[in-house]
């Protein structure tokens, strides 16, 4: 283990990762809750309190691969001895795509009530989800 960081300071990590999704999940169930009932009065205050969240997660979600990475590298042994760190992995990754995928339903429920300025209409790519399976393929 002389090149990856000590699994306390990987424990640590991860368990600040998971404090920041479970914040933008809730922020983003939030979201949904004033969509779902047609409750959204000041979209400037609303978009406000999304500001930095796209940004946060995906600084999470590269760490989060890179943690994962990192312990994938480790012996099986030696991840034997440390179940927290593989089972903190997985709790990130789950709730960043709990995230993505309310925020998803949140961006159609905009759509659906016409609340979208068209500075904020997602991209052509982030509407066809199939295209974007299509680059994964390609790529990976």
């Amino acid at each position: 283990m002389n090149d990856t960081p000590s699994i306390p300071a990987l424990e640590r990590d991860l368990g600040a990762h998971l404090e920041l999704c479970r914040d933008i999940l809730t922020r983003v169930q939030h979201e949904h809750q004033q969509l779902k009932t047609a409750r959204v009065d000041n979209l400037e205050d609303f978009f406000r309190g999304r500001e930095g969240m796209l940004g946060a997660l995906a600084a999470a979600q590269k760490q989060m691969f890179t943690h994962k990475s990192v312990w994938m590298q480790l012996d099986q042994a030696e991840r034997a001895r440390h179940p927290s760190v593989g089972a903190l992995i997985r709790q990130n990754l789950d709730l960043i795509m709990k995230v993505v995928l309310l925020d998803r339903e949140n961006e159609k429920l905009l759509l659906h009530h016409r609340l979208v300025p068209p500075k904020h209409l997602p991209s052509p790519e982030r509407q066809n989800p199939s295209l974007i399976a299509q680059r994964y393929r390609a790529n990976g």
